[in-house]
C-alpha cells in the first residue's frame, strides 16, 4: 500500500560505513566516512562483526493541541525519545541473546533533548541522533515516545545495506491515535457529535474524523489511522457501504486521504447507528510487507436521524415563559394574508414546541433554559439567549441545529464563556457572528460576542462596562464593518440637571470586532436617556433609540457615525422598539393612564421627524365594549416583544396580564398597517382609537407569558 507519513531517508556505505536518516522533509540524505565500529565484547553473546554509524535526523514542532499548523508529516510536540530496536539481522550471528545484547549496547532509547547539542535552536528543533547498525539487511523498529514510554509514532522496516554502496531508503511513521473525535459540518454543529445527529430530508451530511495521541496532541497528516464504518452486514468498511433500508437507511462513503465520510439519507425519514472505527495505518496485512507493529482500535457510535426539514418561509419561533426561571419554544407556520381580520394565520409546526430541557442551567449544556430572545442564522439554525434558571450569572447561548429541530435528534452547541443573564442577542448574516446583550448580577461583561469557528466561539472582543444597571437590547450595524453592534446601557439614574438626583451616564456603544468603539452619549439634548430599545433602520441607515426615560421621551435617529438625524416626542416611556426593511418604525410604551400602546412610524428621507401613520394599538379595558373585531388586550396588559413580518405586518407579544395568570388575550397577534383610519391622538383609550388603528390580521393563544420571537420570512 502507499503510505504517507514522516519519511526517513538513509544512505549507508559499509566498508566505508555511513549511514544518514532524514525525517519530516527536512532535507536530502547524505554519506560521510566513518572509523569502523570496535567489536563488542560486552557479554558472550555479544556481536563482533563491523558497525555501521547511521545519522538519524527528526524534526520536532513546537508544542500545540491543535492541527491549525500542518507541517510535512506528523511527529508528535511531546516527543522526547527516539527508541530503535533491531529485530533481526541476516547476517550471521545475530539472533537471540547476541541481537538482545546488541540492541541494549547500540541502539535502545536515544533522548531529544530541545535546545541541546543535537537539537539546536528555538523551535522548531531538528534533532540529530547517532545509531550503530551491522551490514545486511537489518529489520529496524522506530518508535517516537514521550516521557512515560508512550509510543506516539512507529515504523518497523527492512534496512538493506550493501557492502561498498551507498544505498538510499525510505519508510514512514504511522500515528499511534489514543482517541477519536468525529465532528459534524452543519452550521453549529461544526463541531463534535454526541451521541446522536439530526439532519433533515436526504441532503448528505459530511463529517470529520480527528485523533489524539497517547500525550494528547492531535494528529496531523501524513501517517493518519485508517477509518472504517460499520455496515448492515456488521462488516467494516474502508470505502462506501450502505445501513439500514428502504425509508430507514443511508448509504455512506469514506475518503481515507482527508480523513472524512458523508452519510446520505435514502429518504427524509431515517434512523440508523454509525459505527466509526480508526485502525493502525498499516492494517491490510499482509499486502503491506512493512507493518507498523501498532495495533488499536479508536471507536465511536452514535445515532444519526433525519426528518422533514422545517419551513425556510414564513416560520415562526417564538418564546413561550412558563415560570419565572423556566421557558419554551414554539413553532409555527404562518400563512401571510390581507388586510381583514383572521386573514394571517398560524398552525402549530410538528414538533411544535422545543421543549425545556432543564429548570437550571448550571452545567451550560442546556437547549431551552428560560429563553430571553432568539434569532435564525442563515443555515436555518436557531440561536437563543438563554438567561437560565438559578440566580446569578448562568446563562448560555444555544445553537440548536435545524436537523434537531425536525428530529429532536441532538443536543444543541451551546456556549457559555463570557455569557452572564443575556437578554438580547443580535446576528450578522455577512460574517455569522453574534452577539449578546448581558445584565449580569456580578460579572462585568455588557456584551459578548461570538465567531462560527468551530463551534460559536467566544470573541475577545467583549465591551467591559461596570457601573451600568439595566440594558436595553443589541443590533447588528449591517451598514459598517461585519460584525459590529450596538448595545445600549442604562444606569437607572437620567440624566437631567434640573432633577436632583438624576445625572447618569447613559449611553450605547456601537463595537467593531477590532476592538474599536464608539460611544453615543448625550446630556446637552437628552437624546440618550436611559435607552432600552435599540434598532437599525436598513433603509435610511439609522440607529433607532427609545428611551425609558422619565422626563426624556424621546424616539431618537442617529447615522451609523454617531450624528443625530431626527427626533420625535413620544411623551412616553418606551421600552421595545422594531424597524421594517423599508423603514416603518414601531415602538412599545407605557401611557399615563398605565396602558400599553403600539404606535407605528414612517421614518421618510429627508424628513425632520418620524410622523405617525395612524392611530397608536391601545391595550386598555374597553376592549369588550368596541367590538369583536378587535382584540387586543387588556388594561393590565404588557408588550414584551415586537417583531416586522414583512413590510406591512407587525408581529406583537402581548402578555394580557402582569400577574402572570394567563387569560384568552394572551398570545401573538399580527396586524396590518395597509389598512387604519384617521390617526387618533396619544392616551386615546376610547373606541376611536381602535377603529383608528391597524387592523388585527392574525392572532395565536399560548397558556403562559409570550416573550421574544424569531421569523424566517
Amino acid at each position: 500500500m502507499t503510505r504517507l507519513g514522516n519519511k526517513l531517508f538513509s544512505s549507508v556505505l559499509s566498508i566505508a560505513v555511513a549511514t544518514s536518516l532524514a525525517a519530516c522533509g527536512g532535507g536530502g540524505s547524505h554519506v560521510s566516512a566513518v572509523p569502523q565500529a570496535q567489536p563488542t565484547t560486552s557479554s558472550s553473546a555479544a556481536y563482533t562483526g563491523p558497525l555501521s554509524d547511521a545519522t538519524f535526523k527528526i524534526t520536532i514542532p513546537v508544542p500545540a493541541t491543535s492541527a491549525k499548523a500542518r507541517r510535512p508529516a506528523y511527529v508528535s510536540s511531546s516527543t522526547t525519545k527516539i527508541v530503535f530496536t533491531l529485530n533481526s539481522a541476516t547476517i550471521a550471528g545475530m539472533t537471540g541473546a547476541t541481537l538482545a545484547t546488541f540492541n541494549t549496547t547500540n541502539l535502545g532509547a536515544k533522548a531529544v533533548t530541545l535546545n541541546s547539542a543535537t537539537c539546536p535552536g528555538s523551535g522548531p528543533w531538528t534533532c540529530t541522533l547517532t545509531i550503530k547498525l551491522p551490514p545486511g539487511t537489518d529489520n529496524v523498529t522506530i518508535s517516537a515516545q514521550d516521557g512515560s514510554s508512550n509510543i506516539l509514532s512507529q515504523q518497523v522496516q527492512n534496512f538493506v545495506v550493501v557492502v561498498a554502496t551507498a544505498n538510499s531508503f525510505s519508510t514512514t511513521l504511522d500515528a499511534n491515535a489514543a482517541t477519536i473525535t468525529v465532528t459534524g459540518s452543519q452550521a453549529c454543529q461544526i463541531g463534535t457529535v454526541g451521541t446522536a445527529y439530526g439532519s433533515v430530508g436526504t441532503t448528505p451530511v459530511t463529517f470529520t474524523v480527528s485523533y489524539t495521541d497517547l500525550a494528547g496532541k492531535t494528529i496531523v497528516a501524513p501517517g493518519l489511522p485508517k477509518l472504517e464504518i460499520q455496515d448492515g452486514s456488521a462488516v467494516y468498511q474502508s470505502a462506501s457501504g450502505t445501513i439500514g433500508s428502504g425509508g430507514t437507511g443511508v448509504s455512506f462513503t469514506i475518503n481515507q486521504a482527508a480523513q472524512t465520510f458523508t452519510i446520505t439519507p435514502n429518504s427524509t425519514s431515517s434512523s440508523v447507528t454509525i459505527n466509526v472505527k480508526a485502525i493502525q495505518a498499516d492494517s491490510n496485512v499482509p499486502v503491506d510487507t512493512n507493518p507498523d507493529g501498532l495495533s488499536f482500535a479508536r471507536t465511536k457510535s452514535y445515532t444519526f436521524q433525519t426528518g422533514v426539514a422545517p419551513p425556510t418561509h414564513n416560520f415562526l419561533g417564538a418564546i413561550e415563559q412558563l415560570t419565572l426561571s423556566s421557558g419554551q419554544v414554539d413553532f409555527f407556520n404562518v400563512t401571510l394574508g390581507g388586510n381583514s381580520p383572521g386573514s394571517d394565520t398560524f398552525a402549530a409546526f410538528s414538533p411544535a414546541t422545543l421543549a425545556v430541557t432543564a429548570s437550571t442551567n448550571q452545567a451550560g449544556v442546556n437547549d431551552v433554559d428560560n429563553p430571553s430572545d432568539l434569532r435564525w442564522d442563515t443555515n436555518g439554525d436557531l440561536l437563543i439567549a438563554n438567561g437560565g434558571g438559578a440566580p446569578g450569572d448562568n446563562g448560555n447561548m444555544a445553537c440548536v441545529p435545524v436537523g434537531a429541530i425536525a428530529t429532536g435528534a441532538n443536543a444543541s452547541t451551546t456556549v457559555t464563556a463570557n455569557v452572564d443573564a443575556p437578554v438580547s442577542i443580535a446576528y450578522d448574516t455577512r460574517d455569522g457572528s453574534v452577539a449578546l446583550a448581558n445584565n449580569p448580577t456580578s460579572a462585568s461583561v455588557q456584551l459578548s460576542e461570538y465567531a462560527l469557528t468551530g463551534n460559536y466561539t467566544a470573541s475577545s472582543n467583549n465591551l467591559t462596562a461596570s457601573g451600568f444597571g439595566s440594558l436595553g437590547s443589541v443590533t447588528e450595524m449591517p451598514s459598517l464593518t461585519k460584525g459590529t453592534y450596538a448595545i445600549s446601557l442604562a444606569t437607572g439614574a437620567e440624566e437631567d440637571p434640573a432633577h436632583a438626583g438624576t445625572t447618569g451616564t447613559n449611553k450605547v456603544v456601537i463595537f467593531s470586532p477590532t476592538g474599536v468603539s464608539t460611544t453615543l452619549s448625550d446630556d446637552v439634548t437628552f437624546t440618550i436617556d436611559e435607552p432600552w430599545g435599540l434598532a437599525w433602520d436598513a433603509a435610511h441607515s439609522q440607529l433607532v433609540i427609545a428611551n425609558h426615560s422619565t422626563f426624556h421621551r424621546l424616539l431618537s435617529f442617529y447615522s451609523d457615525t454617531g450624528t443625530l438625524i431626527k427626533n420625535v416626542n413620544v411623551t412616553h416611556r418606551m421600552s421595545v422598539v422594531a424597524a421594517s426593511a423599508d423603514g416603518h418604525v414601531a415602538v412599545a410604551y407605557t401611557t399615563s393612564f398605565g396602558y400599553m400602546q403600539v404606535q407605528v412610524y414612517a421614518n421618510a428621507a429627508g424628513a425632520t421627524a418620524p410622523t405617525a401613520v395612524f392611530g397608536p394599538i391601545p391595550y386598555n379595558g374597553t376592549t369588550t365594549s368596541c367590538g369583536s373585531t378587535y382584540i387586543y388586550g387588556n388594561g393590565t396588559t404588557i408588550v414584551n416583544a415586537l417583531k416586522w413580518l414583512s413590510n406591512t405586518k407587525l408581529l406583537v407579544a402581548v402578555q394580557s396580564n402582569n400577574s402572570g395568570t394567563p387569560t384568552s388575550l394572551n398570545g401573538f397577534y399580527i396586524y396590518d398597517i395597509t389598512a387604519s383610519a384617521a390617526q387618533a391622538g396619544f392616551d386615546d383609550v376610547s373606541c376611536a382609537a381602535f377603529a383608528a388603528a391597524p387592523v388585527n390580521t392574525g392572532f395565536v393563544h399560548v397558556n403562559n407569558k409570550p416573550l421574544g420571537a424569531a421569523f424566517k420570512p
